[in-house]
């Protein structure tokens, strides 16, 4: 069966001016009556089809042109690489969102939005830094919101908690009912998962390690609280917790305790 241009524009819902342009590009040629009318065939709807997919995920025309009749292998290569550019897209745009979304978390700062906005493109910047120090697994469901959003509220009010206790004895009650709201809410943010808890722990070691070199936005974030008396504190905690389970024997003298 064949169609007028008109007929061909209704069928496939593409207007008469989008059939012209896509024939004068070589992507869609029709035949042609004596008088020189447009006429289109069945085989062309399947065409069109495969025109409207490429240009769904972002083709140009002039790239389409090419891959219409292209080998598979070729047009296999092509979408690969279309592909990783809209994945490159998106996560720009995802980012562009997210500083966003933090600009109006904050808007009862005394900052002004630009200055909301570009202190959320620095942690940005500084989130992406702190990547080279997790594996991808532990990066992505972990390490990246965990930075993004870091201090929670449960964080910074813990934080203020330890700090206000931080002239008591590390094997006192109170350190250690801070001690175990610490550890839940470190647990609660990685999961019952024991391969991704080790990935986790491996890579912060490694950025606390370096943590001289952290952006500057990270150490700003961190210069709130008094983080390496915090860490220090809850470390005699943790030595203090297990000694009273027996999970870790002192010395003295050089010579193993019994006690």
């Amino acid at each position: 069966m064949t169609y007028r241009v008109g007929e061909f524009a209704a069928l496939t819902g593409v207007t008469v001016r989008a059939l012209q342009h896509y024939d004068r590009l070589g992507l869609l040629k029709p035949s042609r009556t004596q008088s020189g009318h447009r006429v289109y065939a069945d085989a062309d709807k399947q065409r069109v089809r495969h025109i409207l997919a490429l240009r769904a995920i972002g083709m140009p025309l002039q790239q389409i042109a090419e891959l219409l009749d292209a080998p598979s292998a070729r047009l296999g290569e092509a979408l690969q690489t279309q592909r990783a550019r809209l994945e490159q897209s998106r996560t720009g745009i995802e980012d562009a969102i997210r500083a966003l979304r933090q600009v109006d978390a904050a808007s009862d700062s005394t900052e002004g939005p630009l200055d909301r906005l570009a202190s959320a493109v620095d942690m940005q910047d500084a989130v992406e830094a702190m990547r080279g120090y997790f594996s991808d697994e532990a990066w992505t469901k972990w390490g990246e919101q965990y930075f993004y959003d870091w201090p929670t509220a449960a964080w910074r009010v813990l934080f203020r908690d330890i700090e206000a206790s931080l002239d008591q004895d590390p094997a006192s009650d109170r350190a250690q009912e801070l001690l175990d709201r610490a550890t839940t809410l470190w647990d609660g943010s990685i999961g019952s998962d024991p391969t991704l808890s080790r990935a986790v722990r491996e890579g912060y070691g490694k950025a606390w390690q370096a943590r001289g070199r952290w952006p500057r936005e990270l150490q700003r974030r961190y210069a709130e609280f008094r983080i390496e008396a915090i860490v220090k504190f809850m470390r005699e905690a943790a030595t203090a917790s297990w000694r009273r389970r027996g999970l870790v024997r002192t010395y003295t003298s050089g010579r193993r305790s019994t006690a």
